[in-house]
């Protein structure tokens, strides 16, 4: 009998008037048992339904560049923390635990740590990562001509020895905070083999040791990775992640409700409210804050009392309120949960538009400033919208912002170079206050051209900050850090927005962490 008779039967039967009660489950039992003897006693079901192994990604930004050590653009930070590894990673509740490094110790003078490698970790290529590798990504790091987005955290190092499993940092002072600076993408572990070959960046393929593959990247379209068999973690159970680029983030939630993408970018707390409960929302608080920076070299923001007007003539709140649909937080200068700034330890916590006016009048600008800001269009969806009510508010205290508005791809090198009189930006932050503004603020810092404001206190007070392990003797010296930065208003802090994560409630096992990392997709499933 095959399984055609038997559906035949089944349906003659079912289909008979003159069958009732009893005879229609005699009938479904007799089905059953005979479907049963042809395979061996054995009831047959249909096979569960395979997971989905892929997931495409919804982005407005594409990344930018491909060398991880200069990567500055979130998006650039987002798709390469996939490929690469770093020796620390950041972990739940922003905590450090190791990454490529599985242990490590301080000497008691605190200048020297001997980090130990895990065994066993490939990059992508097959080769086996080792000590010698880390050595020669961190001097690639700290040498000036890589231009490294991160080379200031680490240039305390004076020698890096390679010991078999173990990797020995020699600084010149005490640094604690040095573990914190060797996370994340800008601290990428690469091939000595491939640096010595000048293997990194431009057209050359990412070789890395993280948990996906590069496949490949077509710019302005799509970035193409897959699943790395030899990660020490186990292979990722999702085998393929496409990061594509959609031109607006309503179109990304579109696509989301229609499937055709299983996870999306978002930015727009408008966009967000519009989530329904048919996909999964992962909400987190940012490290990253937006704040107005100035070129303290150029006019007008050369005089302290200008900059000090814009400080009193801006209403944060509302600028929450109104650009940011409520969704942020006032913030200071710092944003590391453990030295969090007091927001009302400045000039000016709330509006005060006869002080801005005061400030205008002691730089002998009574009749009012006028200025240009470089903003960004692309960069995050609430920056025009953010310029501009910023743009209303100094308007009522005689001062005049013109918006410079370009696309991401210009706005990025023109911010590195310093070439603009103020700027609307987005900046990341860290779980250290001293790996978030050393490479600012500090007179050696390689992106101090970009901050344009440094001082012999706050050195002194960053060498403070790195001296001890413990938070409570590290909180003063953040603390002055943050009231000279406030006092002297080098820029105009505003809020720290949340980051937003949407996808299909296939997805599981991920989790979303402060600083945007998508890392965490190495431990996720789709089903």
């Amino acid at each position: 009998m095959t399984i055609l008779d038997l559906q035949q039967i089944k349906e003659k039967d079912y289909h008979n008037p003159r069958l009732k009660g009893k005879q229609v489950k005699l009938r479904k039992l007799w089905t059953g048992v005979a479907i049963a003897a042809m395979f061996g006693g054995v009831l047959v079901t249909q096979p569960a339904k395979a997971a989905d192994t892929s997931l495409v990604i919804g982005s407005v930004l594409d990344i930018d560049k491909t060398d991880p050590h200069t990567a500055t653009n979130f998006a650039t930070v987002r798709g390469l923390g996939l490929v690469y590894g770093s020796l620390i990673e950041i972990g739940a509740k922003n905590a450090l635990k190791g990454g490529l490094a599985t242990s490590w110790i301080f000497s008691k003078d605190g200048k020297t740590l001997t980090l130990n490698l895990r065994e066993g970790v490939k990059f992508h290529d097959g080769s086996t990562f080792d000590a010698e590798d880390a050595k020669a990504s961190l001097e690639r790091i700290l040498d000036t001509k890589t231009g490294a987005a991160a080379r200031a955290n680490i240039a305390t190092i004076t020698s890096i020895k390679a010991d078999g499993r173990k990797l020995i940092l020699t600084m010149s002072i005490p640094n604690a905070p040095i573990l914190a600076a060797l996370e994340g993408v800008n601290m990428a572990m690469l091939s000595k083999a491939d640096i010595d070959a000048g293997k990194i960046g431009g057209s050359n393929k990412p070789n890395g040791t993280g948990p996906y593959k590069w496949v490949s990247w077509e710019p302005t379209q799509s970035l193409k990775l897959s699943a790395n068999a030899d990660y020490f973690m186990g292979e990722p159970k999702i085998k393929d992640v496409t990061i594509r680029v959609i031109p607006t983030e309503a179109s990304i939630l579109s696509a989301l409700n229609a499937g055709t993408i299983g996870m999306g970018i978002v930015t727009d707390p408008l966009i967000a409210r519009q989530v329904k409960s048919n996909l999964k929302m992962f909400k987190t608080p940012a490290l990253g804050y937006y704040a107005l920076q100035f070129n303290t070299k150029v006019a007008p923001f050369n005089d302290k009392n200008v900059r000090l007007a814009l400080q009193c003539a801006i209403d944060r709140q509302e600028l929450i309120n109104t650009a940011l649909l409520g969704q942020g937080q006032v913030t200071g200068p710092i944003t590391s949960p453990a030295y969090r700034s007091d927001v009302n330890a400045r000039p000016c916590p709330k509006q005060d538009l006869a002080k801005a006016k005061e400030y205008l009048a002691a730089a002998g600008k009574s009749s009012g400033v006028t200025f240009k800001t470089l903003v960004t269009s692309t960069g995050w969806a609430t920056s025009v919208a953010m310029a501009q009510n910023l743009k209303a508010q100094l308007a009522k205290a005689n001062i005049t912002m013109e918006l410079d508005i370009v696309e991401q791809a210009t706005y990025v090198p023109r911010w590195l170079a310093a070439d603009f009189v103020a700027t609307l930006a987005n900046n990341g932050g860290r779980i250290d206050p001293d790996t978030m503004y050393t490479r600012y603020f500090t007179s050696t810092g390689n992106l101090n051209k970009v901050a344009s404001y440094s001082s012999a206190t706050l050195d002194a007070n960053f060498i403070k900050g790195k001296a001890s392990g413990k938070v409570t003797e590290r909180k003063g010296a953040y603390t002055a850090i943050s009231k000279e930065l406030e006092d002297n208003a080098v820029w105009v802090w505003l809020a720290t927005p949340y980051e937003y994560r949407v996808a299909t409630k296939k997805l599981r096992g991920f989790s979303a962490l402060a600083n945007g990392s998508l890392l965490q997709l190495r431990s996720a499933t789709l089903g």
